[in-house]
């Protein structure tokens, strides 16, 4: 029951984290709601076209989430990957509508 309590809140924490600062959530879903960058099946955002700050925007975004990553995997007893794979389909959930999510078989599929 507590483990359960334990990873509900770490779940919500670090949701509410992969957010950053306000200008770069905003850059960030104006970036997905273009398909200037998309969201990936291990939990990282990808660029999908050579739009104005989108590299920028996804190397600091991926960066904020490694550090999320690799400390939930040290508290879980887990691959940082696995965080990135568990948590994926929640950032995807919370997208904004246009974002595109890339499968682990290459695939791509739009919100």
């Amino acid at each position: 029951m507590m483990r359960s309590i334990s990873v509900c809140l770490t779940i919500l924490a670090m949701l509410a984290a992969l957010g950053g600062a306000p200008a770069a959530a905003a850059s960030l879903d104006e970036l997905r709601q273009s398909g200037a960058v998309g969201e990936r099946y291990d939990g990282y955002v990808v660029v999908r076209s050579a739009a104005a700050g989108a590299a920028a925007v996804a190397a600091k975004v991926n960066a904020q989430r490694r550090r999320i990553y690799q400390t939930r995997a040290k508290e879980q007893g887990i691959t940082a990957s696995q965080v990135g794979t568990v948590y994926a389909p929640k950032i995807f959930s919370g997208a904004p509508a246009g974002t595109w999510f890339q499968a682990a078989n290459g695939s791509w599929r739009r919100k």
